[in-house]
């Protein structure tokens, strides 16, 4: 795993001033990455965020959530159209209504696209708290290792789309 500069600040911050969120953050992350540290990373998905907030999101915040939560972050294999799950990341209402014309006309040759593993990611503020590094983190280990999260976060910050 790379360097974990985003968790890392905010660990040392409430270390400093809020040792009890300390503990339940860092609890939480662990959690997490011990339930995946058998994954080789050749064998995690390669995951595609498309990121249609703004401000948006910091490009690394993101890629260090997903990789904390299962994905596989290897900038040498990972060619778009091989992702095999795609994340939208926007809270308008009306987005989910112009979703199946942006996946035809931009997303078609994904195979995420074609095997139904499109998620949308609509939690307001996503990624922009630093308080809700956590919650953003297990938002994404639902969609990428559903198999071993389960927070309930579905619904309510996150859906599943399907053609």
């Amino acid at each position: 795993m790379n360097q974990l500069k985003h968790y890392t600040a905010i660990a040392n911050e409430l270390q400093q001033f809020d040792p009890e969120k300390f503990e339940l953050l860092e609890e939480g992350i662990n959690i997490i990455v011990h339930k995946l540290k058998f994954i080789q990373i050749e064998n995690r998905p390669i995951v595609e965020i498309v990121d249609f907030s703004r401000p948006a999101i910091d490009p690394s915040y993101l890629e260090e959530i997903s990789e904390i939560a299962g994905a596989q972050n290897n900038p040498l294999v990972k060619e778009s159209e091989n992702a095999e799950i795609l994340i939208f990341i926007n809270e308008s209402p009306s987005f989910l209504s112009s979703l199946p014309e942006l996946l035809n006309n931009q997303y078609s040759d994904y195979k995420a696209a074609n095997n139904n593993n499109v998620f949308i990611v609509h939690k307001p503020e996503f990624g922009k708290n630093k308080e809700d590094f956590l919650l953003d983190t297990e938002i994404f280990a639902e969609i990428i290792q559903s198999k071993y999260f389960v927070y309930g976060h579905e619904g309510d910050h996150w859906i599943k789309f399907s053609l």
